[in-house]
């Protein structure tokens, strides 16, 4: 999975993509527009399955942060910027992040810009596409790709009224039409509101303030101190522990940001585990045993017998296989099985 991380300039880009990653970038510097990084997901449910196994190793589930150089807000180019547009585009998600922090600034005024910037971009991209295809199609005399014109107008139409394309309600067979276009304003966003180390005692209500924008399945919303959120990545596990402490915070709030960044694309987590390795796994929600299976290894999914399955929480009651089919709280499921967020899962298959 991956996510894009775009801003006006000077709004803590590059701040959050060091607390989420550990990396320590230089901040405002444009001379090197772009970073990377793979991040691992955070998850207690594993952490506690490998304290119970101690396997020889532990796997998390991973997703690339791109960090690219901000927009203007002026239709421009940031100073040094490079052609991000088609990074962006190959992103599954878009992490929009706007400036709180200042005290002169208006949150809500630089999300609308960016906003206005993406639809921009793929309307642009819509009209040298539409002006094309109405070509291709004129003197071929092809229909083959008529259905695929029809989605393009349709949103032209919505980019022209200042509306993102995932917010008009494309049917699947529609996304798949246009898939190819890989338009800004169809993925999902994830909203951060960076704010100063003085606001955080005002936390729960600037969140709430916040929460008008969210949309199930197409926006979610963070509020982090991007500063602090920095500062405790860099150090190490015990120093982390106690600044936490310090702060009367329980855990690093990045780590939610990187939570919400993985269930964005509506993806689930299950586990596998044993003494070789505990390991977590991304999935689609709603997907079967035997693509799950096949998460794991092609064969999984090619040969799948049966799944057996028992949740996280009853999983971490019982402790042991033995204990968890004694209690009835080890389930045998086939090939229709739907898989949940949280599930520990021994593959049955023959090859």
């Amino acid at each position: 999975m991956k996510l894009g991380i775009i801003v006006l300039p000077q709004s803590g880009k590059t701040t959050l993509f060091n607390a989420a990653s550990g990396q320590q970038e230089a901040v405002g510097d444009y001379s090197k527009a772009v970073h990377r990084a793979v991040i691992k997901v955070p998850d207690r449910r594993l952490d506690d399955l490998s304290e119970l196994h101690n396997p020889k190793k532990t796997t998390y589930a991973e997703i690339e942060f791109l960090d690219v150089a901000g927009f203007t807000g002026k239709g421009k180019k940031a100073k040094g910027e490079p052609d991000i547009m088609h990074d962006l585009r190959l992103m599954d998600a878009v992490v929009i992040v706007v400036d709180a922090f200042n005290p002169d600034a208006d949150p809500e005024r630089d999300l609308q810009i960016l906003i206005d910037e993406m639809i921009l971009s793929d309307l642009m991209m819509i009209e040298h596409n539409v002006d094309k295809l109405e070509r291709t199609i004129k003197l071929t005399g092809k229909q083959e790709r008529a259905r695929e014109l029809e989605v393009l107008k349709r949103c032209q139409k919505a980019l022209e009224e200042e509306r993102m394309l995932i917010e008009i309600g494309l049917s699947d067979d529609d996304k798949k039409e246009v898939r190819g276009y890989s338009f800004l304003t169809l993925k999902p966003q994830l909203l951060v509101f960076n704010i100063s180390e003085d606001k955080l005692p005002e936390y729960a209500s600037i969140y709430a303030g916040y929460e008008k924008y969210c949309r199930e399945g197409m926006r979610d919303i963070s509020v982090i101190c991007g500063k602090i959120e920095m500062e405790l990545a860099a150090l190490a596990d015990e120093d982390r522990g106690e600044f936490l402490k310090e702060l009367n915070i329980e855990r690093p709030v990045v780590e939610k940001f990187i939570r919400k960044s993985f269930g964005l694309l509506g993806l689930i987590t299950f586990f596998t585990v044993g003494p070789p390795e505990c390991r977590a796994w991304m999935l689609r929600k709603g997907s079967t045993a035997p693509k799950a299976a096949g998460t794991v290894h092609t064969d999984f999914e090619r040969g799948f017998i049966r799944a057996e399955v028992a949740s996280y929480d009853d999983y971490m009651v019982h402790k042991t296989l033995p204990a968890l089919k004694a209690a009835a709280k080890l389930h045998v499921e086939g090939k229709d099985y739907v898989v949940q967020d949280g599930d520990v899962i021994l593959f049955r298959f023959n090859i």
